[in-house]
């Protein structure tokens, strides 16, 4: 097994910079510590001698530390591209080579697409956040503002492809990574903890393996985003969770964007020597100290089941109420599409003891296999997508023939779909008329046909016994004699005719063995994988839909955990991955108490007992 590559350090100049001391605190804050990564942020506007990149490129190469600059394009000085210019980026490839990663573009999915404009700019306007502008208002629809932003972010790296830049870098802070993708970004790193890190993180290593990126990394902004009470020792306690997660979940980059060198946040200012600095050290060095000791192999972590971000689908996942920065339009807010989402608040949480849709011999119905999931583009190409066991959409999705042909061979290579009517729509307005993709693609994949009615009910749902994927267990009964599940107000149903699929649900409102002509869950099998569609032509986030597709979608993750070789059982605290080779990484997210798990490999069980933040590594 290969070794994944794992760089590890700190960000300069968050806080101050100063040209002439920057040597001296790569010294003090790369070298002496022992790390292998820096990213440097030259000041908005300053002009900054090219014999100071070249010195600080000369002492990085020479100690072996791999670096990147922030902002040099977003920051450029009145007059010019780029704090940089072709011949300093020549230079500095030629005495750093592989050291030199490139230029990182900063936040430009949360500045453009999920902030209202202005919403980083003070009374005086030098003191500007950063030189991004945000996306048109007014755009007519979700496909013109996924243009608008591509062209954004394109031009920012058409200026670092014209230097020869050897990589594009950038540093989101938001689940729109995958169109930074798009435009050409080939190294994505997530700013952490926005948001919540399960999410967030799978957003974007979903992005990477859709784009082939040879790395990804997390940029720790804990001191910003980690809790706004800097004493607060659950905040304390958060920074080391925040490394340990990103280390598991196969971030290839950790970078600390300050906290290290001082505090200087929500009106507070720590110096190097507070207590609590010096804990943002501790962790940090810590964890330096365990990724040097640690083989972790090449490939990042084994997943089984992927949430489709679909075409133009805008959420975020943190920042913003309205899509694509369109605030001045109700249409835009955040709703039933974007609601959807929430249905990922959920993965790695058990199901309640009371819940009779939770099946097995085991709770698993907190994690997929593995223990982890990614959300993957729809962009992505079929051999990407069938590398998932489970395919399950959720947000925005403008649907498209190509896409439903590239689904269709998905299942038919064996994997497993589930969607609704709402994600098989081709328009791009977000008040627009509803309109099916063409009827014999949802034949093809789906095994039915559009009649010509849309029904609003707020039956219940009747599940029968037959499904083709037998690891799904549903809640059916042989007689359909029971009470109807999941009602929970009107929803809109489209009628289908079967021709070739089955009818897995029904509409319901009795309790007797009666069947209704409303099917609300569609299955068909081709080859050895399953389409599941569930009727409604709401996306999942709708209120009274949602209870159903959450009992799907969450009966789908389960199933991959049940079908699993490894599987780990006893605590929703207990994140974990496997890489190649079976090795597995425990990490006990509770802030306080220890806990047990029990780790089964086909026969052989073992208790794990973590300590409090415990991250713990075996072989299986």
């Amino acid at each position: 097994m290969e070794r994944d590559i794992i760089l590890n350090g700190v960000h300069v100049g968050e806080h101050s910079f100063v040209p002439d001391k920057i040597l001296d605190e790569l010294r003090e804050r790369v070298v002496e510590p022992g790390f292998n990564f820096v990213s440097i942020r030259p000041r908005r506007g300053g002009e900054i001698p090219q014999e100071f990149y070249i010195e600080w490129a000369k002492y990085l190469a020479e100690n072996k530390i791999y670096f990147a600059f922030l902002y040099m394009v977003q920051f450029a000085p009145k007059g010019r591209e780029s704090l940089f210019d072709a011949e300093t980026v020549d230079k500095i490839k030629k005495i750093a080579g592989e050291y030199f990663l490139g230029e990182q573009l900063g936040e430009t999915g949360s500045n453009c697409a999920c902030k209202l404009p202005g919403y980083y700019m003070s009374g005086d306007t030098t003191k500007l956040h950063m030189v991004t502008s945000p996306i048109k208002a007014g755009c007519a629809d979700m496909e013109e503002a996924h243009r608008e932003y591509i062209n954004i972010v394109s031009g920012f790296i058409a200026i670092d492809k014209k230097q020869k830049m050897p990589n594009i870098l950038s540093v989101e802070a938001t689940a729109l990574s995958k169109y930074n993708a798009e435009a050409g970004v080939t190294i994505p790193l997530i700013e952490m903890p926005c948001g919540n890190p399960d999410i967030i993180i799978s957003s974007l290593r979903g992005t990477a393996r859709a784009y082939g990126s040879k790395m990804w990394g997390t940029y720790t902004a804990h001191e910003w985003y980690g809790g706004v009470h800097h004493t607060d020792v659950l905040k304390r306690k958060r920074l080391e969770l925040e490394y340990k997660y990103a280390y598991l979940a196969g971030s290839n980059i950790l970078l600390a964007e300050s906290g290290d060198e001082c505090i200087a946040s929500y009106g507070i200012k720590l110096p190097k020597e507070s207590e609590i600095s010096a804990d943002y050290r501790r962790v940090m060095q810590n964890m330096n100290e365990y990724i040097k000791k640690d083989f972790r192999p090449k490939g990042g972590p084994k997943v089984k089941v992927a949430f489709v971000s679909g075409l133009h689908d805008a959420w975020g996942g943190w920042g913003g109420g309205s899509v694509w920065g369109q605030f001045f339009r109700e249409e835009w807010g955040h709703n039933e599409a974007e609601h959807s989402w929430r249905l990922l608040d959920e993965i790695g949480v058990r199901r309640t003891w009371a819940d009779v849709s939770n099946y097995g011999d085991y709770d698993l119905s907190a994690l997929p296999a593995y223990g982890m999931y990614d959300i993957i583009p729809i962009e992505a190409d079929v051999d990407a997508l069938c590398k998932y066991d489970y395919l399950i959409f959720l947000g925005w999705n403008t649907m498209t023939d190509e896409n439903m042909d590239k689904l269709t061979e998905y299942v038919s290579r064996g994997g497993h779909l589930l969607m609704t009517c709402a994600h098989l729509n081709t328009q791009t307005a977000r008040k627009g008329e509803f309109k099916f993709i063409a009827a014999d693609k949802i034949e093809k994949l789906f095994g039915c046909r559009f009649i010509g009615e849309i029904r609003k009910t707020n039956y219940g749902h009747k599940f029968r016994k037959g499904n083709a994927n037998e690891n799904v267990i549903y809640p059916a009964t042989e007689s359909l004699a029971c009470d109807p599940l999941y009602s929970a107000g009107y929803v809109e149903y489209a009628r289908f005719g079967i021709c070739g699929g089955c009818e897995i649900a029904y509409a319901g409102d009795s309790f007797p063995n009666r069947i209704s002509d409303l099917p609300t869950v569609i299955e068909n099998r081709i080859g050895e994988g399953t389409a599941t569609l569930v009727t409604s032509i709401n996306y999942p986030g709708h209120p009274a839909l949602f209870p159903l597709y959450r009992s799907i979608a969450r009966e789908f993750v389960t199933a991959s955990a049940r079908t699993c070789d490894i599987k780990v059982v006893g605590s929703e605290r207990v994140r974990w991955s496997v890489y190649e080779g079976n090795k597995i990484y425990l990490l006990n997210t509770d802030y306080d108490m220890p806990v047990t798990v029990k780790v089964i490999s086909g026969e052989k069980e073992q208790l794990i007992t973590l300590e409090s933040l415990e991250l713990k590594a075996l072989e299986v």
